[in-house]
Protein backbone atom coordinates (compact mmCIF):
# COMPACT_ATOMS: atom_id res chain seq x y z
CA UNK A 1 0.00 0.00 0.00
CA UNK A 2 2.70 2.23 1.22
CA UNK A 3 4.41 1.75 -2.24
CA UNK A 4 1.25 3.04 -4.04
CA UNK A 5 0.60 5.58 -2.38
CA UNK A 6 4.82 6.60 -2.85
CA UNK A 7 4.42 5.66 -6.64
CA UNK A 8 1.03 7.99 -6.85
CA UNK A 9 3.40 11.19 -5.62
CA UNK A 10 6.12 10.39 -8.10
CA UNK A 11 3.66 10.22 -10.56
CA UNK A 12 1.82 13.65 -9.27
CA UNK A 13 5.31 15.67 -9.42
CA UNK A 14 6.07 14.27 -12.40
CA UNK A 15 2.14 15.50 -14.29
CA UNK A 16 3.49 19.13 -11.75
CA UNK A 17 6.56 19.45 -13.69
CA UNK A 18 5.59 18.65 -17.34
CA UNK A 19 2.27 21.04 -17.17
CA UNK A 20 4.12 23.93 -18.00
CA UNK A 21 6.23 22.83 -20.74
CA UNK A 22 2.88 21.40 -22.26
CA UNK A 23 1.31 24.77 -21.58
CA UNK A 24 4.40 26.45 -23.33
CA UNK A 25 4.02 23.64 -26.40
CA UNK A 26 0.65 24.93 -26.75
CA UNK A 27 1.40 28.36 -26.69
CA UNK A 28 4.01 27.73 -29.73
CA UNK A 29 1.89 25.83 -31.67
CA UNK A 30 -0.55 28.69 -31.78
CA UNK A 31 1.71 31.57 -32.05
CA UNK A 32 3.60 29.37 -35.18
CA UNK A 33 0.27 29.09 -36.83
CA UNK A 34 -0.07 32.46 -36.58
CA UNK A 35 -2.80 32.89 -34.05
CA UNK A 36 -1.85 35.35 -31.86
CA UNK A 37 -5.20 36.40 -29.83
CA UNK A 38 -5.35 32.54 -28.54
CA UNK A 39 -1.35 32.22 -28.01
CA UNK A 40 -0.93 35.76 -25.54
CA UNK A 41 -3.03 34.25 -22.98
CA UNK A 42 -1.35 31.26 -22.79
CA UNK A 43 2.02 33.10 -22.56
CA UNK A 44 1.03 35.22 -20.40
CA UNK A 45 -0.47 32.17 -18.15
CA UNK A 46 3.26 30.90 -18.02
CA UNK A 47 5.34 34.38 -17.17
CA UNK A 48 2.71 36.19 -14.93
CA UNK A 49 2.28 36.51 -12.02
CA UNK A 50 5.79 36.33 -11.12
CA UNK A 51 7.72 34.49 -10.30
CA UNK A 52 7.46 32.92 -14.10
CA UNK A 53 6.82 28.89 -14.20
CA UNK A 54 9.46 28.21 -16.48
CA UNK A 55 13.08 27.95 -15.40
CA UNK A 56 14.80 27.39 -18.42
CA UNK A 57 16.54 30.59 -19.47
CA UNK A 58 16.21 29.47 -23.30
CA UNK A 59 12.52 29.02 -22.54
CA UNK A 60 11.83 32.03 -21.11
CA UNK A 61 13.84 34.11 -23.64
CA UNK A 62 11.58 32.51 -26.33
CA UNK A 63 8.38 32.73 -24.32
CA UNK A 64 8.69 36.94 -23.62
CA UNK A 65 9.84 37.17 -27.27
CA UNK A 66 6.36 35.29 -28.82
CA UNK A 67 4.37 37.06 -25.64
CA UNK A 68 5.76 40.51 -26.87
CA UNK A 69 4.92 39.70 -30.56
CA UNK A 70 1.83 38.66 -30.06
CA UNK A 71 1.07 41.78 -27.62
CA UNK A 72 2.42 44.08 -30.57
CA UNK A 73 0.27 42.30 -33.08
CA UNK A 74 -2.82 43.03 -31.39
CA UNK A 75 -2.40 46.23 -30.62
CA UNK A 76 -0.16 46.85 -27.45
CA UNK A 77 2.65 48.30 -28.71
CA UNK A 78 4.07 49.26 -25.46
CA UNK A 79 3.97 45.90 -23.63
CA UNK A 80 5.39 44.15 -26.40
CA UNK A 81 8.93 46.60 -26.04
CA UNK A 82 8.81 45.54 -22.73
CA UNK A 83 8.86 41.62 -23.26
CA UNK A 84 10.99 42.45 -26.01
CA UNK A 85 13.15 44.00 -23.52
CA UNK A 86 12.15 40.98 -20.77
CA UNK A 87 13.40 39.11 -23.20
CA UNK A 88 16.63 40.35 -23.99
CA UNK A 89 17.42 40.00 -20.84
CA UNK A 90 17.72 36.45 -20.84
CA UNK A 91 19.66 36.32 -24.06
CA UNK A 92 20.97 39.23 -25.76
CA UNK A 93 21.24 37.09 -28.85
CA UNK A 94 17.04 36.64 -29.15
CA UNK A 95 15.92 37.13 -32.75
CA UNK A 96 12.33 36.77 -34.27
CA UNK A 97 12.14 34.24 -36.53
CA UNK A 98 10.95 35.72 -40.28
CA UNK A 99 9.68 32.08 -40.99
CA UNK A 100 7.21 32.44 -38.28
CA UNK A 101 6.47 36.20 -38.39
CA UNK A 102 5.96 38.10 -41.77
CA UNK A 103 5.25 40.78 -40.08
CA UNK A 104 8.50 43.71 -40.47
CA UNK A 105 7.20 46.53 -38.30
CA UNK A 106 6.85 43.40 -35.64
CA UNK A 107 10.41 42.88 -36.21
CA UNK A 108 11.42 46.30 -36.14
CA UNK A 109 9.99 47.22 -33.02
CA UNK A 110 11.75 44.46 -31.68
CA UNK A 111 14.91 45.83 -33.13
CA UNK A 112 14.07 49.28 -32.15
CA UNK A 113 13.91 47.72 -28.81
CA UNK A 114 17.53 45.95 -28.64
CA UNK A 115 18.79 49.27 -30.14
CA UNK A 116 17.58 51.19 -26.83
CA UNK A 117 18.58 48.15 -24.62
CA UNK A 118 21.69 48.31 -25.54
CA UNK A 119 22.13 52.07 -25.56
CA UNK A 120 20.78 52.24 -22.12
CA UNK A 121 23.16 49.39 -21.26
CA UNK A 122 26.38 51.23 -22.81
CA UNK A 123 25.44 54.40 -20.72
CA UNK A 124 24.86 52.04 -17.42
CA UNK A 125 28.44 50.97 -18.24
CA UNK A 126 29.82 54.50 -19.15
CA UNK A 127 28.54 55.92 -15.95
CA UNK A 128 29.97 53.12 -13.61
CA UNK A 129 33.39 53.33 -15.19
CA UNK A 130 33.63 56.62 -14.46
CA UNK A 131 32.05 56.13 -10.49
CA UNK A 132 34.78 54.00 -10.65
CA UNK A 133 37.36 56.06 -12.19
CA UNK A 134 36.23 58.94 -9.67
CA UNK A 135 36.63 56.74 -7.07
CA UNK A 136 39.90 55.97 -7.80
CA UNK A 137 41.31 59.54 -8.56
CA UNK A 138 39.98 60.69 -4.83
CA UNK A 139 42.23 57.73 -3.39
CA UNK A 140 45.00 59.10 -5.58
CA UNK A 141 44.79 62.75 -5.23
CA UNK A 142 43.60 62.67 -1.02
CA UNK A 143 42.05 65.28 0.68
CA UNK A 144 43.36 68.63 2.41
CA UNK A 145 42.38 69.52 6.22
CA UNK A 146 42.39 72.97 7.11
CA UNK A 147 43.01 73.71 11.32
CA UNK A 148 40.40 75.89 12.77
CA UNK A 149 42.38 78.26 14.40
CA UNK A 150 43.67 79.83 11.24
CA UNK A 151 40.29 81.15 10.97
CA UNK A 152 40.99 83.64 13.52
CA UNK A 153 44.36 84.86 12.57
CA UNK A 154 44.91 88.14 11.04
CA UNK A 155 46.07 89.41 7.78
CA UNK A 156 43.83 87.28 5.67
CA UNK A 157 45.08 84.05 6.69
CA UNK A 158 41.58 82.33 6.62
CA UNK A 159 40.51 83.59 3.76
CA UNK A 160 43.71 82.31 1.86
CA UNK A 161 42.67 78.98 3.80
CA UNK A 162 39.07 78.92 2.07
CA UNK A 163 40.92 79.64 -1.23
CA UNK A 164 39.59 82.92 -1.53
CA UNK A 165 43.06 84.62 -2.74
CA UNK A 166 40.61 87.91 -3.27
CA UNK A 167 39.80 88.17 0.15
CA UNK A 168 43.07 87.21 1.38
CA UNK A 169 44.49 89.78 -0.73
CA UNK A 170 42.14 92.91 0.75
CA UNK A 171 42.30 91.65 4.42
CA UNK A 172 45.65 91.59 4.39
CA UNK A 173 46.88 94.59 2.52
CA UNK A 174 43.74 96.41 4.76
CA UNK A 175 45.52 95.23 8.01
CA UNK A 176 48.71 96.00 7.35
CA UNK A 177 48.25 99.57 6.68
CA UNK A 178 46.35 100.64 9.48
CA UNK A 179 48.35 98.55 11.75
CA UNK A 180 51.47 99.95 10.25
CA UNK A 181 49.80 103.06 10.64
CA UNK A 182 48.92 103.05 14.51
CA UNK A 183 52.11 101.60 15.68
CA UNK A 184 54.15 104.17 13.48
CA UNK A 185 52.28 106.95 15.19
CA UNK A 186 52.73 105.33 18.31
CA UNK A 187 56.41 104.49 18.15
CA UNK A 188 57.22 108.43 17.07
CA UNK A 189 55.00 110.21 19.66
CA UNK A 190 57.30 107.73 22.25
CA UNK A 191 60.10 108.48 21.17
CA UNK A 192 59.37 111.92 20.40
CA UNK A 193 57.56 113.16 23.82
CA UNK A 194 57.63 109.88 25.89
CA UNK A 195 55.56 107.09 26.91
CA UNK A 196 53.37 109.42 29.29
CA UNK A 197 53.74 112.42 26.73
CA UNK A 198 55.27 114.95 29.55
CA UNK A 199 57.89 116.54 27.26
CA UNK A 200 54.83 118.23 25.14
CA UNK A 201 54.89 121.30 24.22
CA UNK A 202 51.97 124.20 24.30
CA UNK A 203 52.89 124.69 20.69
CA UNK A 204 52.83 120.73 19.97
CA UNK A 205 49.63 119.71 21.80
CA UNK A 206 47.14 120.11 19.03
CA UNK A 207 49.52 118.23 16.68
CA UNK A 208 50.16 115.61 18.99
CA UNK A 209 46.49 115.09 19.81
CA UNK A 210 45.75 114.76 16.17
CA UNK A 211 48.14 112.44 15.59
CA UNK A 212 46.92 110.08 19.12
CA UNK A 213 43.48 110.52 17.08
CA UNK A 214 44.93 108.66 14.30
CA UNK A 215 47.14 106.57 16.24
CA UNK A 216 43.68 105.23 18.14
CA UNK A 217 41.36 104.73 14.92
CA UNK A 218 43.58 103.42 12.98
CA UNK A 219 44.57 100.82 15.95
CA UNK A 220 40.27 100.34 16.03
CA UNK A 221 40.07 99.90 12.42
CA UNK A 222 42.63 97.09 12.47
CA UNK A 223 40.75 95.28 14.92
CA UNK A 224 37.54 95.83 13.21
CA UNK A 225 39.17 94.30 10.34
CA UNK A 226 40.93 91.32 12.05
CA UNK A 227 36.98 90.70 13.38
CA UNK A 228 35.36 91.08 10.19
CA UNK A 229 38.02 88.55 8.50
CA UNK A 230 37.77 86.18 10.92
CA UNK A 231 34.38 86.05 10.97
CA UNK A 232 34.18 85.53 6.98
CA UNK A 233 36.70 82.89 6.80
CA UNK A 234 34.99 80.73 9.57
CA UNK A 235 31.64 81.18 7.72
CA UNK A 236 33.12 79.96 4.44
CA UNK A 237 35.36 76.98 6.66
CA UNK A 238 35.38 74.13 5.90
CA UNK A 239 37.34 71.18 7.65
CA UNK A 240 38.54 69.08 4.58
CA UNK A 241 38.89 69.99 0.67
CA UNK A 242 39.94 67.40 -1.66
CA UNK A 243 44.08 68.84 -2.65
CA UNK A 244 44.58 70.16 -5.60
CA UNK A 245 46.76 68.69 -8.96
CA UNK A 246 48.19 68.97 -12.09
CA UNK A 247 45.79 67.40 -14.21
CA UNK A 248 48.86 66.53 -16.31
CA UNK A 249 50.39 64.23 -14.03
CA UNK A 250 47.10 61.65 -13.49
CA UNK A 251 46.36 58.96 -16.24
CA UNK A 252 44.70 59.75 -19.36
CA UNK A 253 42.06 58.32 -17.87
CA UNK A 254 41.16 59.90 -14.86
CA UNK A 255 41.94 63.45 -16.60
CA UNK A 256 38.40 65.54 -17.03
CA UNK A 257 36.04 62.75 -15.78
CA UNK A 258 33.71 65.83 -15.22
CA UNK A 259 33.65 67.12 -18.37
CA UNK A 260 30.81 67.33 -21.07
CA UNK A 261 31.35 65.49 -24.15
CA UNK A 262 31.13 67.14 -27.54
CA UNK A 263 27.70 68.67 -28.77
CA UNK A 264 26.34 66.79 -31.16
CA UNK A 265 25.23 68.82 -34.11
CA UNK A 266 21.70 69.09 -34.97
CA UNK A 267 20.54 67.34 -38.16
CA UNK A 268 20.31 69.91 -41.34
CA UNK A 269 17.29 69.64 -43.36
CA UNK A 270 17.18 70.38 -46.99
CA UNK A 271 14.86 70.43 -49.84
CA UNK A 272 16.37 69.08 -53.39
CA UNK A 273 14.55 69.48 -56.40
CA UNK A 274 14.78 66.17 -58.44
CA UNK A 275 13.96 66.29 -62.53
CA UNK A 276 10.92 63.31 -63.08
CA UNK A 277 10.65 61.80 -66.23
CA UNK A 278 6.40 60.63 -66.73
CA UNK A 279 5.09 59.09 -70.08
CA UNK A 280 3.24 62.08 -70.73
CA UNK A 281 6.18 64.27 -70.56
CA UNK A 282 8.49 65.77 -68.14
CA UNK A 283 8.38 67.46 -64.47
CA UNK A 284 10.00 68.13 -61.48
CA UNK A 285 9.42 66.74 -57.95
CA UNK A 286 10.73 68.02 -54.78
CA UNK A 287 12.62 65.96 -51.34
CA UNK A 288 13.25 66.64 -48.28
CA UNK A 289 16.56 65.09 -47.15
CA UNK A 290 16.95 65.70 -42.75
Amino acid sequence: MRAAVIAVWIAFGVAAHAAPTDELDQAKAAYRGGQYSRALPLFNALLYPPPPKLANPKDLADAYLALGVCRFETGDTPGAKREFDQALSFDTNARIDPLIVSDQTAIDAFNQTRIDREQRTAAEQERKRKADLRKLRESIIGFESHPLYLNFVPFGVGQFQNKQPGKGIAFAASEVVTLTVSVSIWAYLVNTYGIRSTRVLAADATQVRRLQQIEIGSGFAFLGLWVLGAVDAYLHYKPQTRAEIDESLLPPELRDLDKPGPKKKAPVSSIHIVPMLTPDGAGIGLSWEN
